[in-house]
């Protein structure tokens, strides 16, 4: 905080969304909607959907996810290449290992080799304990946030682990895994009135914690750059957010791919000395 200007938050994705959900108007806020054609025109962006409907919008901001849709729609397939290694998430109450020290830290174990780490850090106001763990496994290729895991696969990959991280792994009664893809930065975001955003534009590995950080920026900076667009003006300001967002996006994306950054130290600044309320658009 001292250096950057502001603390270090953690928060449970469900809890953000939350937050979220409680600033959008419920009557503009539709479910089971998935995007299978995507047609512009000079003043409108027609979205057909898997059921049939179409609808027409000023302007159209794909932040679908990692299986984007609209980036589908728009860009054609991608190509995800499987790095060969599966991350498993869990989290538990703080009092199943409440003796352990550095619960209310970021926290990071390495291994002997790059294919094995285990990550911790607080959440919902500490009552509840983050678990993040990769291991080799070149056989299981499925990417999800929802797959279950086998929590005594993952205890046995770190059975030869330090004690304080291996009682981590003891109090979690539960895991997700999903195995971790790299793709390459793409070429463009934006085309006319269709923007992405967020894991939708760059999909990133977990390895530097940027995957939501860098969404949060993405929607500020594009916020700033419709903020004083009319109809006409959208198309020029979804390619400034672009170019605002995009040179930082990707050397994120790249960087993301390697585990073991800041293992020995480095400079940080480009990472966290960045204001997206200040950043140039």
């Amino acid at each position: 905080e001292e250096k950057y200007g502001a603390p270090q938050l953690t928060i449970h994705r469900a809890d953000l969304l939350s937050a979220l959900e409680e600033k959008i108007d419920p009557a503009r806020f539709r479910m089971g909607y998935k995007a299978t054609a995507v047609d512009e025109s000079d003043d409108a962006v027609t979205v057909t959907f898997a059921d049939g409907e179409t609808l027409s919008f000023d302007v159209v901001i794909g932040a679908d996810g990692i299986h984007s849709a609209v980036r589908g729609a728009v860009f054609g397939p991608e190509n995800p290449q499987f790095t060969g290694l599966v991350s498993w998430r869990a989290t538990f109450p703080r009092e199943k290992a409440a003796d352990l020290p550095n619960l209310d830290a970021f926290t990071k174990w390495w291994g002997p080799e790059p294919s094995r780490q285990i990550v911790t850090f607080p959440l919902t106001a500490g009552r509840e304990i983050f678990v993040f763990a990769t291991t080799p496994q070149d056989d299981w290729r499925e990417e999800s946030w929802t797959t279950p895991g086998d929590i005594g696969e993952l205890r046995a990959a770190y059975a030869d682990f330090n004690p304080e991280a291996r009682r981590l792994l003891d109090a979690c009664d539960s895991v997700t895994k999903s195995a971790l893809h790299v793709r390459d930065p793409l070429p463009r975001w934006s085309t006319g009135r269709v923007t992405l955003l967020g894991d939708a534009a760059h999909p990133m590995t977990p390895f530097m914690a940027q995957g939501a950080c860098q969404a949060i920026e993405d929607a500020i900076v594009l916020a700033r750059a419709l903020e004083a667009a009319d109809g006409a003006g959208v198309p020029d300001a979804l390619q400034r957010y672009e170019a605002a967002r995009k040179e930082r996006t990707a050397r994120i994306q790249i960087a993301s791919r390697g585990n073991e950054w800041l293992k020995k130290g480095g400079n940080a600044d480009w990472v966290y000395g960045y204001d997206a309320w200040q950043a140039a658009v």
